[in-house]
């Protein structure tokens, strides 16, 4: 299996995403770590596409070069190398294939934005969402949504807004699942804001850095329950309108336990982004148009949002609360251990991460966190998501 079984349009596209990627910041600081374990691949591209010998071609990749987010210059250097690769060039071609089978990224070039297009605040986004349902006792699921956002409003609030608006519009009642907040900080800031539109929410004191497993534990015992299902769903994950009926239809599949419900998750640069919020939440749409959106693949990410039986997160104790710093690592710890004691499925639903800044040094802290951590030796020896676990740490 080498690159000559792809087509030269596929190998020609494949070849201007290495370049957006090795030229974009905002797609190296989607997912870093896979930026990180690709970058020579993609370098190796973007180096022989800046001395190709048709001129036109190499004027279009150092048009691209400078400009990343130019989705038409994406588009006619793609054209330009068609014919250069469907000739055969086994040198470009071969770096090429290495960057599609060593990355995990993989870039999708969208369309211009419109004109004009702005960040919609929160408290825009919510004055036409629909309120909280409080249904009382047993429901077919429950979200959980772990929070903080210690600033003043900005794209972390707006997408939790968009996130809310989106799951009180779905085509199966709302009293038929139950929408949990946990705002995790020193102190509670945003109930306010968002309180009035879901159905429980929690606030969970932790003055230190953000526990996103504890979190989540605590969103699942003292708010979600009793329901059958769980959804952990991160706070900036635009859902569209039958997201919820296609995933209680999934759960009476006999055997059905757990599942991602998409393979590829596409990680929106800042201006796709607002216009997502827009469409799905100004406008009403059931859904963004996704082929218009610019951003980059994660191939087969591990978190962000999953699906599984209430009975089945029991099993496997819920999220390791020994993961305290960094990006990742729970996500992978937790679906490991539910693929080992369930049934873990992936389906391939059109799924978007809403944009947010990056904190300079979250990916280098997670490295010296989890290079020795012990994966898959939860279970917990205490009562996971116990509300004092953190105040009674800070309060000594």
């Amino acid at each position: 299996m080498s690159w000559r079984h792809l087509e030269p349009a596929t190998l020609a596209d494949a070849a201007v995403s290495s370049l957006v990627i090795a030229s974009d910041p905002f797609a190296q600081s989607a997912a870093p770590g896979y930026w990180v374990w690709s970058r020579d691949a993609h370098r190796a591209v973007a180096d022989a596409l800046a001395v190709l010998p048709d001129a036109r071609a190499r004027t279009l990749a150092a048009a691209v070069s400078k400009d990343p987010a130019d989705a038409e210059a994406c588009r006619e250097l793609t054209r330009a190398l068609v014919p250069q690769l469907g000739e055969g060039d086994p040198p470009l071609a071969a770096l090429v294939w290495q960057a599609e089978t060593t990355s995990r990224l993989r870039m999708r070039h969208g369309e211009p934005r419109p004109a004009g297009l702005g960040a919609p605040r929160a408290r825009d986004i919510l004055r036409t969402a629909g309120g909280a349902a409080r249904p009382a006792g047993q429901v077919e699921a429950a979200f959980v949504i772990p929070f903080r956002e210690r600033g003043g409003e900005g794209h972390r609030t707006r997408n939790l807004a968009a996130v809310l608006h989106a799951l009180a519009d779905q085509s199966v009642p709302r009293d038929s699942y139950r929408v949990v907040v946990v705002e995790s900080d020193s102190e509670p800031r945003w109930e306010s804001v968002y309180g009035p539109h879901c159905d429980a929410y929690l606030f969970a004191e932790n003055h230190g850095p953000f526990n996103y497993s504890w979190a989540v534990n605590a969103g699942v015992v003292h708010g979600a329950r009793p329901a059958e299902l769980l959804c952990v769903l991160e706070a900036d994950i635009l859902v569209d309108r039958r997201f919820v009926e296609r995933a209680l239809a999934r759960f009476r599949v006999p055997g059905a336990m757990a599942h991602w419900p998409f393979e590829d998750i596409l990680y929106l640069d800042e201006g796709s982004a607002h216009q997502a919020v827009t469409e799905r939440c100004l406008e009403g749409r059931a859904a963004p148009s996704y082929e218009e959106l610019r951003g980059v693949h994660l191939r087969r990410m591990p978190g962000a949002c999953i699906w599984l039986r209430d009975s089945l997160f029991a099993r496997v104790g819920g999220y390791d609360e020994r993961f305290t710093a960094g990006w990742g690592g729970a996500d992978n710890d937790f679906t490991w251990r539910t693929d080992l004691y369930g049934c873990l499925d992936r389906h391939s639903d059109p799924t978007v991460h809403l944009y947010h800044p990056r904190a300079g040094d979250w990916y280098e802290d997670s490295l010296g966190a989890y290079d020795s951590f012990p994966w898959c030796t939860w279970p917990p020896d205490s009562e996971i998501g116990d509300l004092d676990k953190f105040r009674a740490r800070t309060s000594r």
